[in-house]
């Protein structure tokens, strides 16, 4: 891979709506999300985190993230979909070196990037508006303190595009945890799809839609999330916008061990704000090799 990098990718959406600008204030923020959250299993490899305003899902997110301890994983693959139709590919990823939020500068981690180019084709990006991937780094600040971020974006979800990233993740995370690596820093991979669930329906259809999508994901059947979620969306009903990353995310931590999924925290937006004939469904996911491995 050849690019030139752009100095950092600025935070579009630290805007005082979608979450707050101020660090000061966004601390606290993620203090109270994390308050509470339920301790992850052991082995984690991979989470699901939803990627919506902190007001609606901040205490969902926060439940996903809470549990990682201060620099357990040198670098987060963070996988989202593409919402703006920006892409010009099937996997994307922006052209900069340090993606910024007001709590600081995140690295990129370019070493696994090239190396994830060496398995799939993955387009660079000049510039990007997407909220899917920036939402969940102040969380993942928070908790992890220092890491390096690998930032994918899926413009195509289909089951073929699926399987072949997940392929490349884990040819390349294997390759990253050898002795004889080649990829700079990298003792520790964590897996982070970046999806929301039901969009728009009442608050009842929505619970019972999101149980549904939800059981094939604690039952780790990627095939079957992204088989239900197409069948949803060719009938107008859009079960889950990340089921992409979520499919992704799912093949390369049961390819690397993972052996259980386990519900952390799951809501609608109905939670945090009174309507409730137009929801969203948030659910936040630890996939883990278990406690017996």
């Amino acid at each position: 891979m050849t690019e030139t990098l752009l100095n950092l990718r600025q935070p579009h959406f630290a805007d005082n709506m979608w979450y707050s600008s101020d660090s000061t204030q966004l601390q606290l923020d993620l203090q109270n999300y994390f308050a509470g959250a339920p301790p992850h299993p052991a082995g984690l490899l991979g989470l699901v985190a939803p990627h919506a305003g902190y007001f609606f899902s901040g205490h969902v997110a926060g439940a996903a993230f809470a549990g990682l301890p201060p620099n357990a994983f040198e670098t987060v693959v963070l996988i989202g979909p593409d919402h703006r139709g920006a892409a010009p590919g099937a996997i994307s990823t922006p052209r900069a070196a340090v993606w910024r939020t007001p709590l600081g500068d995140i690295p990129v981690n370019w070493d696994l990037l090239r190396a994830i180019q060496g398995e799939i084709n993955l387009e660079l990006l000049s510039t990007d508006e997407e909220h899917s991937l920036e939402v969940e780094l102040p969380f993942l600040q928070m908790a992890l303190r220092q890491f390096k971020l690998a930032p994918l974006l899926m413009g195509i979800q289909s089951p073929e595009i699926c399987r072949r990233l997940a392929a490349a993740l884990v040819n390349v995370v294997r390759r990253a945890s050898s002795p004889q690596s080649e990829i700079e820093g990298d003792g520790g991979v964590l897996l982070v799809a970046s999806s929301d669930l039901s969009h728009y329906f009442d608050d009842d259809t929505a619970r019972r839609l999101d149980q549904t999508t939800l059981q094939f994901i604690l039952k780790l059947d990627a095939d079957g999330l992204v088989r239900h979620v197409e069948a949803g969306r060719r009938q107008g009903q859009p079960f889950a916008c990340g089921a992409g990353p979520i499919a992704v995310m799912i093949h390369a931590a049961t390819a690397l061990g993972a052996t259980q999924a386990t519900l952390l925290k799951y809501a609608t937006s109905a939670d945090a704000h009174p309507r409730k004939d137009r929801v969203v469904g948030y659910a936040a996911v630890a996939i883990s090799k278990g406690a017996n491995l």
